[in-house]
């Protein structure tokens, strides 16, 4: 989730939570509920200030990949070139089989 996103989320998940708290009388029977709700709108202020402190760079200023750090191996090939040769003849063969059928596509039957 982008941070804008998770920001405004958080934003409109502590006003529901304040508004639920202001709704509640100050009877002592609901004091734990509305500790309980106190903690929550805690929480999303403690979660507000850890997206507030970590730099995070838009978008548009990501670094592309292969512009920043290291050069990222390259994968060795599982297949051997007889075995990607082999594949391809009988991919070839299934075609060629669908198309005498007068089939469009390869189905998964």
């Amino acid at each position: 989730m982008k941070a804008k996103k998770a920001e405004k989320r958080l934003n409109k998940a502590k006003l529901l939570l304040s508004s639920v708290i202001d709704q509640y009388a100050t009877e002592k029977s609901v004091a734990g509920t509305r500790d309980l709700l106190r903690a929550a709108v805690s929480s999303i202020d403690q979660a507000q200030a850890s997206m507030k402190g970590t730099p995070t760079l838009p978008a548009a200023q990501t670094p592309k990949a292969g512009e920043v750090g290291e050069a990222t191996p390259k994968q060795e090939s599982k297949l051997s070139k007889e075995g990607r040769r082999r594949l391809s003849l009988s991919a070839k063969k299934r075609w060629a089989a669908a198309k005498r059928k007068g089939a469009r596509t390869l189905s998964a039957t």
